[in-house]
């Protein structure tokens, strides 16, 4: 009976613990405006309510920003929040891609103001859109990608030329080190000869653009972007919508959108992105 008792007092004290995490209130639910909007196509407006009663040890963590994205993939919309805990429940006005009639997001409640936050509470909500409110298609436009010769960036023939140059005078310079006598002024000649070589590339290729950035279209109303090597981008309004060739590439996009200021892409070397304007609102609005 002496070994039971602690074993006891340890079984209430972790019963008691497991009553408090489910003390936790912290609640997300999303529903749709109830008034079609085209302003913002192909986004539409929707409402995320967030209740932040967190009683909790351990949850007292105030919420910076809201990540909501598609499970059919397309942007992570980013939303910059700031609801402290236990505070009543708040709906926020978002914008979110209609990717089907019977949608579903998934909803990060972020610590910090970035999507790579520490993430504090993930939900999976449905939304149910009209037919005609759906914009996938929209975000699917592997016409614009076939007709363009949308080739990755490379170095420039002037840039390739100055590099073959330097490298050559290096190799002269580091094979003429070797006739210096003694060792050590020998070893100084190699080191200086590398570092003026190094710095020499450095400096040719960094006056060469990493990312390449084009209006294309006749109405301009594309924006290509690619790059020669990964690198996070910034791309600011009206191109404001990532367009894919293909529905693998719209799930695997890793786009976040700033609404409604910026995207932001992580580029790899060799891809071709294309961002287009957004359409102008149609003169059919209704309401379901």
């Amino acid at each position: 009976m002496k070994r039971l008792k602690p074993m006891l007092i340890c079984a209430v004290i972790f019963a008691l613990g497991a009553v408090a995490q489910a003390q936790t209130t912290l609640q997300a639910s999303l529903k749709r405006a109830e008034t079609r909007d085209d302003s913002a196509l192909p986004y539409r407006q929707a409402i995320v309510t967030i209740s932040s009663d967190i009683s909790a040890p351990g949850h007292e963590k105030v919420i910076r920003a809201i990540t909501i994205r598609s499970t059919r993939g397309g942007p992570t919309m980013l939303i910059n929040v700031t609801i402290p805990p236990k505070s009543p429940p708040r709906d926020i006005s978002v914008l979110v891609p209609a990717m089907s009639a019977a949608d579903s997001y998934t909803v990060k409640l972020l610590s910090g103001q970035t999507a790579q936050s520490s993430l504090i509470a993930q939900f999976d909500l449905s939304l149910d859109w009209p037919a005609e409110w759906v914009t996938a298609q929209n975000f699917l436009d592997p016409d614009a990608y076939d007709e363009g010769d949308y080739l990755p960036p490379v170095w420039s023939k002037q840039i390739l030329h100055m590099v073959i140059a330097i490298s050559a005078i290096a190799c002269v310079m580091l094979t003429a080190s070797l006739l210096v006598r003694p060792v050590l002024r020998r070893m100084f000649a190699a080191a200086v000869t590398a570092v003026i070589a190094g710095v020499s590339l450095w400096t040719a290729m960094s006056g060469e653009l990493v990312v390449t950035q084009l209006t294309i279209g006749d109405d301009e109303r594309l924006l290509l972007v690619s790059s020669r090597r990964t690198v996070d981008y910034e791309i600011t309004a009206p191109f404001s919508i990532p367009l894919y060739y293909n529905l693998d590439e719209m799930a695997s996009d890793n786009t976040t959108l700033h609404t409604p200021e910026k995207l932001l892409i992580n580029l790899r070397p060799g891809e071709v992105r294309l961002f287009g304007k957004p359409s102008p609102p149609s003169n059919d609005q209704g309401s379901e």
